[in-house]
């Protein structure tokens, strides 16, 4: 096992839950028009999120145009979003509103993962954290505020102005520690972002995988957990 000084960490999936943060902020968004969401309306809100993120384009980071682009559509594909969600629960906005509307309740404090905090704890005694994401900077910077305290610095793709996998990303993140590819582990959920990017950077790499989704997509991360907890005697 190599002697790490820094653990980097992916945000959401992987310390922070952006499923149940998501639907927070279309029950808020919905409450503030007078209307109550159920469980299956906010499912439905949800699904359709995912459809208009996939098709923007928005998970294909290995794009060129999706790395030029990510922030703009990032902010942009509210509006098509919620002139889907309008076509089955009208509310008294224009999708555009509604849009920005969205976008600032996603700045609320973050729900964290099961065993986030107490894996952060306990290995924040041991090693340097730090946090890699992709996002926008007033969403990511209000949802990981009161897990802020345990890192040592939260690099943002819009303050990059570049996205994970890149791997510019990383080599600012080294630039900017000064520190060695070695002494770096990344640790995420998404095998084409956190894993891939790692690997093209040099860094080794722990695939936090709960579900235990099959990995056919030919990359060979280090290390490979079930629940974060693993971590803690792991490292």
């Amino acid at each position: 096992m190599k002697k790490y000084k820094y653990l980097i960490f992916d945000a959401d999936h992987t310390l922070i839950d952006y499923k149940a943060d998501e639907k927070a902020a279309f029950a808020r968004l919905f409450a503030a028009a007078g209307l109550t969401a159920d469980e299956r309306a906010l499912e439905r809100c949800h699904y359709l999120s995912e459809k208009t993120w996939t098709e923007v384009g928005l998970y294909d980071v290995t794009s060129e145009y999706i790395r030029r682009e990510y922030h703009n559509l990032y902010k942009s594909h509210v509006v098509l979003l919620f002139t889907r969600i309008f076509a089955e629960y009208p509310m008294p906005y224009t999708a555009e509103e509604a849009g920005e509307r969205f976008l600032k309740e996603l700045e609320g404090v973050a729900k964290p993962i099961d065993g986030a905090i107490e894996t952060l704890e306990a290995l924040s005694k041991r090693y340097i954290l730090l946090i890699a994401t992709n996002g926008l900077n007033a969403i990511q910077t209000g949802r990981l505020k009161e897990l802020r305290g345990f890192f040592h610095r939260v690099f943002i793709s819009e303050a990059l102005q570049t996205i994970k996998p890149h791997a510019d990303f990383f080599e600012r993140i080294k630039k900017e520690l000064s520190a060695e590819t070695d002494e770096l582990l990344m640790i995420g959920d998404s095998l084409t972002s956190d894993i891939a990017g790692a690997m093209g950077a040099g860094i080794d790499c722990c695939w936090y995988n709960p579900t235990e989704k099959p990995n056919d997509s030919g990359l060979c991360p280090d290390f490979e957990i079930k629940n974060l907890r693993e971590l803690i005697d792991l490292l």
